[in-house]
């Protein structure tokens, strides 16, 4: 062909040539005119900066006197703080592309972020997310920190609005669904379609969490990644909505090259999660649940491998009367644990693997991922057993820190009452207890010892938040922790302590 173009072009005339080369600038002005159109698009900045104060009397929750070899006893105390900034570029009227950046998160003082892909002695992988990747501050500031994990470019996707809905595409916002209960807002590459049919809207979204090349040897073969597939309804009325939500998902990304048995194997889950809210004049209701099912451990290698099903469950319901001045409300979770007997089947305690639920922050300490994120690490004592990733629940997961950055294997109560004397001030006091659904045992797996108490404990947390400007907000809070025997982990005679903590916050959003 270009033989033939060559040729040809030996018998264009002058003219021929100039009309050609002036088609050529006519098209390439066009170009310029668009870019030029493009590059004029309204641009809006948005995002937040906080400074957070903390003091803990005593993290690990063990005595002095007790014979455990940790050292994290006694008090803590640091700052910590994050800067994010969102840009919205508006290209043309229903066109739109999205940024979003992390800088800065960090403790005052530690000059290096935690590794990106692992959060270090949480047992924890969270590469295939972008936002908890090297959130904590390694407290030991090894060689595995990256300092260039202090800006985190998490978000770019494009909004374009369709003659039957809107179009999503990029990395963008996902984990974020019904009420607030095991949200995590977190970020992934996805492609999603909203369409709006009167009072029901539809929504479609496929989500790459894992693309194996990058993180396994299976990889080279294209296997080794992770796709989740949603289709969701929601239907809103006056006074309340009702969604569902049907989430599958393929998991390759645990596959590999080796032959041994519990080694290689993929997964393929699903779950079905409801939700509902209503107000009826001040009173407001709200329920969520999730039921998911499966297989866990699909095996490459099925001699000596043990299959591993999907089973679990649960659900929150809360309730506020706003009275105003005055509030008060309650809450009640359940979220199966996993049976450490059943190495066949897992019957729950999967939130950490799903990574879902570190936005849901119901206690200061309890469950609530930013004290994890500040302080490092999860409230400990001889609590040794974490939640087994491992397909056969042959062995124990690193630490206890899981069980606390996201709320799972729980039963959990909860009242509030608060008042808002003005506008600009709300105090507000809470009561929670917390208890372990399903009580683990020393190794997860069967022949372990029991652990002495399935009682997390009670937590009374009192805050106060006051409005200095309407984007500047300063919250102050106390927590108190009545540690529940759960944390003597399965040593009767272990010494434990009660825990507190004071902190402040700071927070500008603009």
């Amino acid at each position: 062909m270009p033989g033939e173009i060559e040729s040809q072009n030996h018998y264009f005339s002058q003219e021929e040539k100039m009309k050609k080369f002036w088609i050529v600038l006519i098209a390439l002005g066009l170009v310029a005119a668009f870019s030029m159109s493009a590059s004029a698009a309204d641009v809006k900045f948005s995002g937040s900066y906080y400074i957070e104060g903390w003091y803990e009397d005593n993290h690990s929750l063990l005595d002095k006197s007790d014979a455990a070899t940790t050292t994290q006893r006694g008090p803590t105390a640091l700052y910590h703080q994050r800067l994010r900034i969102g840009t919205d570029f508006k290209v043309a009227e229903g066109l739109m592309l999205t940024t979003r950046f992390d800088a800065m998160e960090r403790n005052w003082g530690d000059r290096r972020e935690r590794n990106a892909n692992t959060n270090t002695g949480s047992g924890v992988t969270t590469m295939g997310t972008m936002e908890v990747a090297s959130r904590q501050v390694s407290t030991a500031n090894t060689g595995a920190a990256q300092e260039q994990a202090n800006i985190e470019w998490e978000r770019a996707f494009i909004t374009a609005n369709l003659p039957f809905g809107v179009l999503i595409a990029g990395y963008a916002e996902d984990i974020k669904w019904g009420t607030d209960f095991m949200d995590t807002v977190t970020t992934r590459p996805l492609i999603k379609l909203i369409v709006p049919i009167g009072n029901l809207t539809l929504v479609a979204a496929i989500k790459k969490d894992m693309q194996g090349t990058m993180y396994n040897g299976y990889g080279a073969m294209n296997t080794g990644d992770k796709d989740i597939y949603d289709l969701a309804g929601v239907y809103k009325w006056k006074s309340g909505e009702a969604g569902l939500l049907f989430e599958y998902l393929i998991g390759n990304a645990t596959r590999s090259s080796s032959v041994a048995a519990n080694a290689s194997y993929a997964t393929r889950i699903w779950g079905l999660f409801p939700y509902f809210k209503q107000t009826f004049g001040p009173v407001y209701l709200e329920a969520e649940a999730y039921y998911g099912a499966g297989i866990m451990a699909d095996f490459d290698v099925a001699a000596g491998s043990i299959q591993k099903s999907l089973e679990t469950m649960g659900g929150s319901i809360h309730a506020k009367v706003d009275l105003k001045p005055v509030y008060f409300g309650g809450r009640f979770i359940y979220m199966m644990g996993d049976d450490p007997n059943t190495r066949d089947k897992q019957e729950g305690t999967v939130a950490a693997q799903l990574v879902a639920g570190q936005a849901f922050l119901p206690c200061l300490m309890l469950f609530n991922d930013s004290y994890y994120t500040a302080m490092g690490g999860g409230l400990g004592g001889r609590a040794s057993f974490g939640y087994s990733a491992a397909a056969s629940q042959a062995g124990v997961a690193a630490g206890n820190a899981a069980a606390f950055q996201f709320m799972d294997n729980v039963i959990f109560f909860q009242g509030y009452v608060g008042v808002k004397p003005v506008d600009k001030l709300d105090i507000m006091a809470a009561v929670a207890y917390a208890m372990a659904q399903k009580k683990p045992n020393s190794t997860g797996a069967p022949g372990g010892v029991d652990y002495v108490s399935d009682v997390y404990g009670t937590e009374v947390d009192v805050t106060a938040t006051y409005k200095i400007y309407d984007n500047l907000s300063y919250m102050v809070g106390f927590g108190y922790l009545f540690t529940g025997d759960y944390f003597k982990g399965s040593d009767p005679s272990a010494k434990i302590t009660n825990d507190y903590i004071l902190m402040h916050k700071l927070t500008l959003t603009f």
